[in-house]
């Protein structure tokens, strides 16, 4: 009989963490609040202890929105020591869908082990009718007990779909089905108890953080139509370090831009990236002035199929890392 596998379960809060908040007389109060263990919440997921000997850890019980890096280096911190250890043969992280995606992959980013890492949530609180948080537990802990899944990086599985953090974007605000992989489609799928691999991916690039402290102000603004860009003197005045800029299309700005993104391009690094859902931010296509061939040539390094939040992440992690600003690997 095969030795069951160990897999630690990891909370942070979020929506499946969360019940309906109480008064002073304790008769229920305004909306949900994150309130549920980690015990709780492994505890109620029905066959669990047949797939796995859990180990349920609470390390914070908050929205998600009041995540940040110093999350993602703290779970980097605890995972390795897990892995390093022999301790968990799998890792199963439970928290919001807000900032999943971001998590993921900030995670992904920073984290190099040889066991399966899984990001967790629900779209419905424990309360709710048809409450999704049970089944996507259950479906991330069968997940964290396949060792081949351990060379796609972190992943994401929400609706038993699993989905590489580079890609995985939260598409849907109330949707169980929430979770899509726009640029690559989903790695794979939880069928009858079992892991199905249909488009596995591979790790890319690991970074080595050097200097977390202080975090690198890394600014993020989203062209618009007629916005004559006077936000970009704000990233100058406040001393930021980086900048992210969601282009229109294929990565094209408004030429009044220009002058002031040229000092911008002066004081930091800025990242080009598409506001568009899907598709890559072009390179060698448009030649008149703030499109994508002049942005390049004044200094912007183009981000690939990144998202802004995700260009973000990449370029703050890679000044943490003392890294060179360069094109994504992706």
């Amino acid at each position: 009989m095969d030795k069951m596998l160990s897999i630690s379960v990891v909370l942070l809060g979020g929506t499946i963490s969360m019940a309906p908040s109480k008064n002073e007389k304790g008769n229920s109060g305004e909306g949900v609040v994150p309130s549920i263990t980690a015990d709780e919440l492994c505890n109620a997921v029905p066959g669990i202890e047949k797939i796995a000997s859990v180990k349920p850890k609470c390390i914070k019980l908050i929205a998600s929105a009041n995540l940040d890096i110093m999350d993602v280096i703290l779970l980097k911190k605890i995972i390795e020591e897990l892995a390093e250890k022999d301790i968990s043969d799998g890792v199963v992280i439970i928290q919001g869908t807000d900032t999943m995606e971001e998590m993921a992959f900030a995670l992904d980013l920073m984290l190099d082990v040889k066991i399966p890492v899984i990001f967790t949530g629900a779209m419905r609180s424990a309360n709710m009718v048809s409450a999704d948080g049970p089944s996507n537990i259950l479906g991330a802990v069968i997940a964290a007990t396949y060792k081949p899944l351990a060379n796609s990086g972190v992943v994401v599985l929400m609706n038993d779909e699993i989905h590489a953090a580079r890609f995985v974007q939260k598409c849907h605000t109330r949707d169980v089905g929430a979770f899509k992989s726009l640029n690559g489609g989903k790695v794979g799928q939880i069928c009858e108890g079992k892991v199905l691999l249909s488009a596995p991916v591979k790790k890319k690039q690991s970074f080595q953080i050097v200097n977390a402290h202080p975090v690198p102000k890394v600014g993020l603004i989203k062209a618009t139509l007629g916005d004559p860009g006077d936000l970009l003197e704000y990233y100058i005045s406040e001393n930021y370090q980086g900048l992210v800029i969601e282009a229109f299309g294929a990565g094209h700005l408004p030429e009044k831009w220009l002058p002031l993104l040229d000092r911008v391009i002066a004081k930091m690094p800025v990242i080009l990236c598409s506001r568009t859902a899907e598709g890559p931010v072009f390179e060698n296509s448009y030649g008149y002035p703030g499109a994508e061939i002049d942005l390049i040539a004044r200094g912007l390094v183009p981000a690939g199929i990144l998202d802004g939040p995700k260009a973000r992440l990449y370029l703050m992690i890679s000044i943490m890392a003392g890294q060179e600003i360069c094109k994504p690997d992706y």
